[in-house]
């Protein structure tokens, strides 16, 4: 099936504004994050108003590839629609649904962070096994077509590690740390996933473990920044939006938690988070 070059355009131009509209709505709200009766240090304003510049300044940055290559390849169709063959059109086809598939996984991303960061996060906390929720994860994990993914080992008390908290939240941060190893981590060969009860404090520690090529110092101090990325052009060529570490942080948070890395060059990067069991 061809499609016309004047649809292609419209579909593109469709999805493009609905990126636009989200993003403007993102920070717009985020001017409104003062109360509006309530007087503001000079501080703090310029400390929001500077959040919110480098925001936009990101999320620019992070639009105008996709964006770029969805046009460039628009515009060929367009003016060349007729005398391409038709692999060149099938060709350039896949690689605007290719970036408009990266487009789309950014919007989301942005979306959920939007969510999380509201003052009153909601949660739909459960009782749940961590450990049966993980198995579920490793399941998953394993149902992956992909051949050069590394193998997943899962380190898990033998009785149940019980636990109140939103499954599907949980899920993603794991989903995110493990798919972190994979984009970034060069080099792995396996990821371990540990679960440990803390007595003490009744709290539960999730380890992700990767025996990749580790990370810098410097780097380490930034990998939860919004849109910060060690390797930058591999990990945008793997489909990462350099907003996992951000968006695993904040749920990790919002359960009452903290979330950590620790790592050594050659030596493979351990991701750790701890949570209360609040049972």
């Amino acid at each position: 099936m061809h499609l016309p070059p004047w649809l292609c355009v419209l579909l593109i131009t469709g999805f493009l504004f609905g990126i636009y509209a989200s993003i403007k709505n993102f920070t717009s709200n985020s001017k409104k994050m003062w109360p509006e009766n309530k007087p503001q240090k000079r501080e703090a304003k310029d400390q929001d108003e500077q959040t919110r510049r480098d925001f936009v300044a990101n999320v620019s940055h992070e639009l105008r590839t996709p964006v770029s290559i969805i046009k460039g390849f628009a515009d060929s169709l367009q003016e060349d629609y007729e005398i391409l063959s038709e692999n060149k059109r099938k060709s350039f086809l896949s690689k605007i649904q290719k970036n408009a598939e990266r487009l789309n996984s950014l919007v989301e991303d942005l979306l959920v962070l939007a969510k999380l960061e509201k003052p009153k996060t909601t949660l739909s906390k459960e009782p749940l096994d961590l450990c049966e929720l993980v198995r579920e994860i490793e399941e998953e994990f394993l149902q992956r077509k992909e051949s050069s993914l590394p193998k997943l080992i899962l380190l898990c008390p033998a009785a149940p590690v019980r636990i109140l908290a939103d499954p599907q939240k949980l899920v993603s941060v794991f989903e995110n740390l493990i798919d972190n190893a994979i984009i970034h981590a060069g080099g792995l060969s396996q990821i371990s996933i540990r679960i440990s009860e803390n007595l003490e404090d009744n709290s539960i520690t999730s380890e992700v473990e990767d025996d990749g090529k580790g990370i810098e110092q410097e780097d380490q101090e930034m990998l939860f920044e919004r849109f910060y990325r060690v390797d930058k052009g591999r990990s945008r060529n793997r489909g990462g939006t350099g907003l996992g570490l951000s968006i695993a942080r904040e749920i990790v948070d919002a359960h009452g938690g903290e979330i950590s890395v620790r790592s050594k060059v050659d030596s493979g990067t351990v991701f750790s988070f701890k949570i209360p069991k609040s049972l």
